[in-house]
């Protein structure tokens, strides 16, 4: 039970540190380096402890019921890239809608500017396809297996 703890810590860590990754390249702010700087070591001792842990009491380890886990964590996973790509995608849907971003032609058709959609948008929504589409199989998979 220790293990799973230290673990599901460890994870939890680990998506704070992409957080202030993500937030430092697109802000570049002190203050997201630092918490870059500080996750880095926690996820370093984190993972040395876990390590040496497992080492002297591998026991541990094989009380842990690794498929539920992973069907747990595809499952959050898939979530929350659903939601990213929903918010993407309203994004994009209202500035369509939105004056700035489109005018008409000659014969009436609405035309929209390339500013309707952002190249961090669009890059964003294309590279998470990959994680969302592995995570979901997976978790549709073992939703519908039952096992």
């Amino acid at each position: 039970m220790i293990v799973l703890t230290f673990i599901i810590i460890l994870q939890i860590s680990f998506v704070i540190h992409v957080y202030y990754i993500i937030n430092y390249i697109t802000k570049k702010q002190d203050k997201d380096f630092k918490g870059f700087l500080f996750t880095s070591i926690t996820n370093i001792f984190l993972a040395l402890f876990l390590s040496v842990f497992i080492l002297i009491f591998p026991q541990e380890l094989k009380e842990i019921n690794l498929e539920r886990i992973l069907f747990i964590e595809s499952g959050v996973v898939f979530l929350i890239m659903l939601s990213v790509k929903a918010k993407i995608a309203s994004n994009i849907y209202k500035r369509a809608h939105d004056p700035q971003h489109f005018h008409y032609s000659y014969f009436g058709k609405k035309v929209l500017h390339p500013s309707a959609v952002k190249m961090s948008e669009l890059f964003t929504y294309f590279l998470t396809l990959p994680l969302t589409v592995i995570c979901g199989a997976y978790f549709i998979v073992k939703l519908g297996c039952g096992k």
